[in-house]
């Protein structure tokens, strides 16, 4: 059955039904919405102002989905998709736009959080840098069950069985469809349905549990040729501690929070969650002392063993959590010429960690975030009297999908 949004009772419609509508905005996901008889219909891969004709797929009390079926007034920034599951997989939100038309989105988004009364504008904004690959270029993803492994799907509670994945490096792509052929039967027999797939840029792949015992951890060699020095690292990772996903543009990532440090020259650099110390070992060239602070054994064992391997003597990490453990050192940081890298979870900074830094500021913060609405809410604290953000720019680091890094510099203002 076909019906427009004009003549149809959506409450009458059953999943498989058709329905045109005409696209209005994109949602806080960034998926295609419109409002229809007081139901919000999401129509994944569409672009607002385009006419699409869609398959009911979910028709919730308040909420619809549709699959697209044909796009009938298709916009200028459409683009053919290049995974065959895209718009039901849940990993990825603009394999239909152009990708010029993705940053362009994403700088929008950026700056939509930092409105007129925000301390931190004028944004200081340098744009957004683009990904040289837009496609291949993540190198790790997570399948999880129950059942067979898979990914999420769009807006569903079941988990679908990609057979490709086009974002990721060939080798994980290759690891995938090598899996989906085989079930990832020496998996589930085990009784093992959360899977983690993950790709070096040496070539080494590691496929096995997401959360394996400690005699099962795996060891990857990595390289990372240093963007400022052109010093090349070779650099051990355990396959299960955190390592940026996006392996064409990690040396820009660090390029991007690096270069502050090197014009700095801070006396002491302290980087909480510091993870395998990626920051502070590429950092160590330009600062007297680097502290680094971490919760997860992993990833100090890992940067212990890189600080070693590398004959970096100016770096040490101590396990804490940074919410407990800051204070103290910030209290100890000198008064001129101290610097902070602070790469906090999607959620930001937490207000005990906020009020630790504004109680003690260093003289320079470098805030790396995953998540601009959870950096700009933060900036609202930080700027208001103690720091004024002297330079921020965005970093694609995930093509193809709604999320965006960015790299802020703030300077201290006040006197302490």
């Amino acid at each position: 059955m076909v019906q427009s949004e004009d003549t149809v009772n959506l409450k009458q419609l059953q999943i498989g039904d058709s329905l045109t509508v005409t696209i209005e905005h994109f949602n806080n996901k960034y998926l295609g919405e419109t409002a229809l008889q007081g139901k919000t219909v999401v129509v994944p891969g569409s672009i607002p102002g385009e006419t699409i004709r869609g398959e009911v797929v979910r028709n919730w009390k308040r909420r619809m989905l549709l699959k697209p079926v044909e796009i009938l007034n298709p916009s200028r920034d459409r683009v053919t998709p290049e995974c065959q599951h895209f718009t039901a997989c849940a990993g990825c939100q603009f394999q239909h736009i152009r990708y010029e038309k993705q940053l362009a989105i994403k700088e929008s988004r950026l700056t939509s959080y930092f409105d007129e009364t925000h301390p931190a504008t004028p944004l200081p904004l340098r744009g957004i840098i683009g990904s040289p690959n837009p496609y291949r270029y993540r190198n790790s993803i997570k399948l999880h069950g129950p059942g067979e492994p898979g990914f999420w799907q769009v807006l569903g509670v079941d988990m679908m069985r990609n057979e490709e994945c086009p974002i990721c490096v060939e080798s994980v792509d290759q690891a995938l469809q090598q899996q989906r052929q085989e079930h990832f039967q020496s998996w589930t027999d085990q009784g093992i349905f959360n899977v983690l797939i993950r790709g070096t840029k040496l070539g080494e792949v590691y496929i096995g549990p997401e959360n394996p015992n400690s005699e099962e951890v795996a060891w990857l060699k990595e390289e990372l040729t240093h963007p400022l020095t052109g010093v090349t690292y070779q650099l051990v990772v355990p396959a299960h501690a955190f390592w940026q996903g996006s392996t064409p543009m990690l040396p820009t990532l660090v390029e991007q929070v690096v270069r502050p440090i090197r014009e700095f020259q801070p006396k002491v650099l302290l980087e909480s969650y510091c993870g395998m110390g990626l920051f502070g070992l590429m950092s160590a060239p330009f600062a007297q002392h680097v502290i680094g602070i971490e919760d997860n054994l992993l990833a100090i064992e890992a940067a212990k063993q890189n600080q070693e391997n590398l004959a970096i003597d100016n770096l040490r990490i101590f396990r804490g959590k940074t919410e407990d453990q800051l204070s103290q050192f910030l209290a100890d940081l000198p008064a001129e010429k101290s610097s902070l890298i602070v790469d906090p979870p999607r959620s930001g900074l937490p207000k005990k960690v906020l009020k630790q830094i504004l109680q003690s500021p260093p003289q320079q913060l470098v805030y790396v975030s995953c998540n601009p609405e959870s950096f700009a809410r933060n900036l609202e604290s930080l700027c208001r009297e103690t720091y004024q953000l002297q330079d921020v720019v965005g970093l694609d680091l995930f093509p193809q999908t709604k999320h965006l890094e960015c790299v802020g510099v703030l300077e201290r203002v006040s006197s302490f």
